[in-house]
């Protein structure tokens, strides 16, 4: 009858639930999926049998809750993976990021490359939690994850962590994950206004590495901080060059959060050091600062950063390398958003003719918020000498499920 087939339609009825076979791993899943089941088989029967709609109707409404329950009905999230326990989570999802690129290179990240499509980034991610306080996240990305040029997409590991998160002044993190090193770097590639970060940030901060965290919010949740240590030699690699760790320390606080009249008004500040010993392509010690500022104020919003990398080779002189840059936001409407930046990054503060200085104009179209968005940017790039100016179109479009 049709509710039988209405029934194997949404996957709520085969036999021995296979279509959540793959989640049934515990004895309590069983358990549950077995009086889900017996739940269903006495509905069918009941439905099959010939009664008035005052009899079906205890029946219908029992079908409806198991539709809401599983997400049928079109108005909760559609659930085909439910895991036992009312307090444990898990989530499956991800985001496709994909460039048209046109012109010539306004900084080094550009140089040699033509115009081109790009697969940015393709990235999936699961994530869980436990009633225990701990909380996973295992990413991969499928997409180029890089400006660079490259034959072929490969899968990699992005992030793999797990947490604890019981005491919000006090959170533990192991794995692998983006170190709390410089304010850009830490935004969600989702969420970023341009489409490329600036130069400073790329060429200054240290990415995810493998390691530990500690990290909380105090203060009425006004200041957080961060504290870790790494092997501090890039993603995926998990051997250490000597015995000294990478050490990363970040702190923000909420300056002030109120409203000029209609207005909103907030002002954030953040902090950021590190240091290192490396011992292999470059031997002896690194250690790097940043500062940071963010000011919402009504439909418009400003950041600003400094981040600064000294370099002391056990032979040879120290050197330096520095960047700046400063971004306005603006959101004509619910949609459209226009962004633009200015920075300088100084590859070597101590010899001429080091400096890129770079323009970024850029317009934003939300479809969807952050979920399908479609940006258009336009980097206009001067570099050191003999390098010639260059201006570069690219546009992006995003989806995240």
């Amino acid at each position: 009858m049709k509710f039988r087939a209405l029934l194997i339609a949404l996957g709520l009825f085969a036999p021995g639930f296979s279509f959540f076979a793959a989640a049934a791993e515990t004895t309590a899943t069983e358990e549950r999926l077995a009086r889900l089941e017996a739940q269903l088989a006495r509905i069918e029967a009941r439905l099959s049998a010939t009664g008035s709609a005052d009899a079906l109707a205890p029946t219908l409404k029992e079908f409806a809750d198991l539709e809401h329950q599983f997400g049928y009905d079109g108005k909760t999230p559609l659930s085909v993976v439910k895991v036992a326990g009312a307090e444990t989570k898990l989530a499956l999802g991800g985001f496709v990021q994909t460039n048209f690129e046109s012109g010539p290179s306004p900084d080094t990240r550009f140089a040699g490359l033509s115009d081109r499509f790009l697969v940015r980034r393709a990235r999936l991610f699961v994530a869980g939690a436990f009633v225990e306080d701990l909380s996973f996240k295992i990413e991969s990305d499928f997409g180029a994850n890089s400006l660079a040029a490259k034959t072929g997409q490969s899968g990699q590991l992005t992030d793999a962590y797990v947490s604890w998160t019981k005491l919000p002044a006090v959170s533990l993190r192991l794995g692998q994950f983006k170190t709390p090193f410089g304010y850009e770097q830490l935004m969600a590639d989702t969420k970023i206004y341009s489409i490329e970060r600036s130069l400073a940030n790329d060429k200054l901060t240290l990415g995810r590495q493998i390691g530990a965290m500690v990290y909380g919010e105090v203060a009425a949740k006004r200041v957080s901080y961060s504290l870790g240590a790494y092997n501090g030699t890039s993603t995926n690699v998990n051997t250490n060059d000597n015995q000294k760790y990478l050490w990363v320390a970040r702190t923000a606080a909420v300056v002030a959060d109120t409203k000029v009249g209609d207005t909103k008004l907030k002002l954030t500040t953040g902090a950021n050091y590190f240091t290192t010993v490396d011992k292999g392509t470059f031997t002896g010690r690194r250690y790097g600062t940043g500062l940071d500022a963010q000011l919402v104020l009504g439909a418009s919003e400003f950041q600003t950063e400094l981040l600064r990398n000294d370099s002391h080779p056990t032979v040879g002189k120290a050197t330096a390398a520095n960047g700046w840059s400063v971004l306005g936001a603006y959101n004509f409407t619910k949609q459209w958003q226009g962004i633009a930046r200015y920075e300088t990054y100084d590859s070597n503060t101590a010899t001429d003719n080091t400096t890129t200085n770079e323009w970024t104009l850029g317009v934003n179209y939300l479809l969807r918020g952050d979920d399908l968005k479609l940006s258009l940017d336009y980097l206009s790039g001067s570099q050191p000498v003999p390098t010639p100016h260059g201006d570069r179109v690219i546009g992006r479009f995003q989806l995240m499920f």
